[in-house]
This record gives C-alpha cells, structure tokens and sequence, in this order.
C-alpha cells in the first residue's frame, strides 16, 4: 500500500512537472509569436508609409510591378527570369551559368531568381558570374545572395562599385517598401572596363561603360544563336533619364557611342533588363505560345534598333537636355 501510494505521488509529481513545463513552453511560444507579429506589423506600416512617399505616379508604373513573368528561354542559351518590372537575363555556358543583373533585393534572388533557375533545368550553385548593368537597387539589390549563397563573382564598372558605398548614393524606395540604403551589398567585386569581352566557357559579353542613366551604366553586346543562326544582341544598360545637365549630356554622348558599337556588329536583337520598355512581355508570351520553327519575335533587325534609339531614346534625352538648359538660362 505505502508503496502504490509513494509511485502515485511520483506520478502525480512527474505529471504536475510536465504540465508547468509545457504551460511554460506554451507561454514563451506565444509570446515570441506575439513579439514576431508585432515586429512584423511594425515592419509592414513602415513599408507603408515609405511607400506613400514615393510618387503615386512611380507607385502606379510598370516599373514597379511585381507580377512574375513565367520563366522564359529567348534563345539557344538565353533565357529570362523575373518581373514585369525588371529582370535577370541567365546565359547557360559551357562552364556554368552568367546572370544579368539580380533585381530588387536578396528576397527577389531567393523566391523569383532562384526558383526560375530551377524550372528552366538549372542548378542556381553554376551561377558563375553576375554581371551588374548598373548601381541602382533594381539591379544589384540580389547579388549577395548569390554570393553568400553560392560564391558568384559579381562584376560591375568601378564607378558603380564606389557608387553603391558612397554616402551620396540616391536613396532608392523598391516596391515592398524597403530603402536601397539598407541593403547587404555584395563583400567584393571584379571590375569591368569599356569594350573588355567577359567569357565563361563558350560565351563572352563584350560591355561598354554608358555613363548617364547611372554614372556606372554599362550597356552590353553579346552573340546568341537560333535555330542554329547567329544573332548579335543590344542591350543598352539604363532607360530612365536622369536628373542633371551633365548626366544628360553624359546619357546622349553614351548612346551615339553604343549606337555605333551595335552597328558595326550588326546588332540585330534589342533587349532591355525593364521588359515593359520594349514590348518584350508581349513577345515572350508569343515565344511561350511558338511551336517548334515558328519565327522568334525577338528577332527583329538592326533597323528595328536603330529605330528604337533614334526614334524613342534620342528624342527624349534631346528635349530633356534642352529643358534643363532653358531652365539654366533663366535661373542665370
């Protein structure tokens, strides 16, 4: 009796133990969850309210958009991944894998770029190179990432390197409310100069530095192939006019350059890292749709390019710089 009495006692004691742990347990649990919803709704009204100072103008535009393109090949071995708003180009070579810029932030690298990676039949750890078009969060806010991640070389004009660490950089708000100034940029990089060919494998991209949308703007020719033809592609490095007289005047003077660096190899592909700039959502949907055979969209011809820069680029950045210089003149 004494000792059925003794292990009933343990028993109870045991039971009694456990259920003040597990009440403590339960406790704290509920309390980190608590501390991490308040700290998630903190960071959600802050998000909101940097985006309310953003122009509602910027808030409403394609460049903003978030909507996911599905992954798309555009050629052989060139293939885009991202937003309707900005994206990567990935290059498959023979020794690995090239991206084209990285969007917006580490977040876009690891839910967008690397599940895109993925279902084109890739292994995101072969991203070899990351090639930076320019110093604004839209395009290097993902590299470290791959970097930490998978040891990726990030490469980028020197003037984009400086430009990132400077304490005069721009302060740029993304779509989900997070400052370009809080961002983990990549720990080191390899430089790019004007007109050096980047190689991995059996691919190379030949960059020119295109001061003018970015003081580190670098604007991009590479060969693709089709259906076993050769094609040359453009890629100019930074749509959006900037703010001054001289970056302007910086902006005209690349474009002439890389004009005539397309044209003598014969571009016949025009690309942009902005897709809705170009009408290239629309022809990557007819390139989803293509059967075997069907004409590729993208290719368009050196008229096409020519067209684009004189017709669309050229006008602008001339009525921009004639703007600024009128509002100089009556400022003097």
């Amino acid at each position: 009796m004494k000792s059925t009495f003794l292990k009933s006692t343990a028993i109870l004691l045991i039971i009694t133990f456990s259920s003040c742990q597990n009440s403590t347990k339960n406790k704290e649990n509920t309390e980190n969850s608590n501390l991490e919803q308040s700290a998630s709704d903190t960071r959600t009204e802050k998000a909101q309210e940097r985006l309310e100072k953003v122009p509602k103008e910027m808030r409403n535009s394609d460049l903003f958009s978030t909507e996911i393109i599905k992954p798309t090949q555009l050629f052989d071995n060139v293939y885009y991944i991202g937003y309707v708003g900005v994206g990567v180009f990935l290059i498959n070579t023979a020794d690995g894998l090239i991206l084209i810029d990285s969007m917006w932030n580490q977040n876009d690298a690891e839910t967008v770029i690397v599940p895109g990676i993925k279902e084109l039949g890739f292994d995101p750890a072969q991203v070899k190179k990351i090639l930076i078009t320019h110093e604004h969060s839209d395009h290097y806010g993902g590299a470290r990432f791959f970097e930490k991640n998978y040891g990726s070389e990030v490469l980028m004009s020197k003037t984009a390197w400086e430009g990132l660490h400077s304490n005069d950089a721009e302060v740029l708000t993304d779509p989900f409310g997070n400052l370009s100034s809080e961002l983990e940029v990549p720990k080191k990089y390899t430089e790019v100069k004007n007109g050096e060919n980047i190689s991995l494998g059996d691919k190379s991209i030949t960059v020119y530095l295109t001061p003018g949308h970015a003081p580190g703007g670098l604007s991009l020719l590479f060969p693709v192939e089709e259906q076993g033809e050769k094609y040359t592609v453009a890629l100019w490095g930074g749509t959006g006019l900037p703010k001054t007289l001289a970056a302007n005047e910086n902006y005209l003077s690349s474009l002439k350059m890389f004009q005539d660096a397309a044209n003598n190899a014969e571009a016949d592909v025009n690309l942009s890292n902005h897709p809705f700039t170009i009408g290239l959502v629309k022809d990557m949907e007819t390139l989803r749709s293509n059967a075997p055979g069907d004409k590729n969209p993208l290719i368009k011809g050196n008229k096409n390019f020519n067209e684009y820069i004189d017709a669309k680029l050229k006008p602008k950045v001339l009525e921009k710089i004639q703007e600024l210089k009128s509002e100089k003149e009556k400022n003097n």
